[in-house]
């Protein structure tokens, strides 16, 4: 009973496994008759609008394009575990409606969906083209890839969720959209500060800046990354500047008191969340004690978003 109880535990762990979908799973997209591909295959940050297309260098024949392009939301991947402890993968695909057409003239096969992509990771897949041959019959493999639809909260856009285990196996983690920023922190700072009544584009773009400079200093905690949170401190004092250059000094140290991005315990805990990553901050701490700086001048060169466009 014990060991029947052990194998039924063990199934269901299994069939509960969530498995991560892999963007950069691509299939025939470096074929020479290849132009370009819109989106580009494993793209992070793809708009909900998008019209699909696909550039050709020689002519297709056109009766192949009438039903050649499938595009899916992968709403969910499961993997179940079958008796005898095989691994089976299952998607749940959602078919996205749409309207194909070819541009003889540009030799570009287009995809154009009924509405807006939803959030979340796609699947394109083009099948059963040919060649435009006269009296011949030239199959081009099939070419699918994946990309990503991202939401979007005041202009930023917010990567997915990423695998806590995964993110924290390694000492820069996750960073899905490549921008040098950690996926959870990115994350928890689009969506904490659009919770700000009057700044949330300001200071999630400050706050950004500071997740992007304190990367820099887990990747190489030396005097060199100094330059990095400087910039990013510079361009918080710069906006406090901007903002309080009117005000009377106890007015400005009240604005400057409410309206701290660096201070935040949440954030400065979401960053350094683990062992290694607070060594690190400790190794870039003593990198700089006993060192005299000279005081900068802040500007909105120190701001790697001109927060001068933010409407705020």
């Amino acid at each position: 009973m014990k060991k029947f109880t052990g194998l039924l535990l063990f199934l269901l762990a299994g069939m509960l496994f969530a498995e991560t979908i892999d963007v950069t799973k691509s299939e025939g997209t470096n074929q020479s008759i290849i132009t370009s591909l819109t989106p580009a295959p494993a793209s992070p940050e793809v708009d909900a609008n998008i019209t699909v297309e696909a550039v050709f260098n020689e002519a297709l024949n056109p009766m192949s394009t009438m039903h050649s392009v499938t595009l899916k939301h992968i709403t969910g991947k499961k993997k179940r575990w079958g008796m005898f402890g095989f691994g089976i993968s299952r998607s749940k695909n959602k078919t996205i409606q749409g309207s194909i057409t070819y541009d003889q003239n540009e030799n570009t096969l287009y995809f154009t969906p009924d509405q807006p992509l939803e959030v979340g990771f796609y699947k394109v897949s083009f099948r059963h083209l040919m060649k435009k041959v006269p009296g011949m019959h030239m199959r081009i493999k099939p070419i699918v890839y994946h990309f990503y639809v991202p939401e979007v909260i005041n202009g930023f856009k917010l990567p997915p969720e990423p695998d806590e285990d995964k993110n924290n196996a390694t000492l820069l983690g996750i960073d899905f959209n490549h921008n040098g920023i950690r996926d959870d922190v990115e994350r928890w700072i689009i969506i904490h500060y659009a919770n700000d009544l009057k700044y949330p584009k300001t200071k999630t773009a400050i706050a950004l800046q500071y997740a992007w400079a304190s990367q820099k200093i887990l990747e190489n905690p030396t005097m060199e990354s100094k330059k990095y949170l400087d910039d990013a401190i510079d361009c918080q004092y710069y906006w406090f500047h901007t903002k309080t250059q009117n005000m009377s000094g106890f007015e400005a140290g009240q604005f400057h008191a409410k309206n701290k991005v660096f201070n935040d315990p949440i954030l400065k805990d979401k960053i350094y969340n683990n062992r290694e990553r607070i060594e690190q901050k400790f190794r870039f701490n003593a990198a700089l004690s006993g060192n005299i700086f000279d005081g900068r001048n802040e500007s909105i060169e120190n701001c790697r978003t001109n927060i001068d466009e933010l409407g705020e």
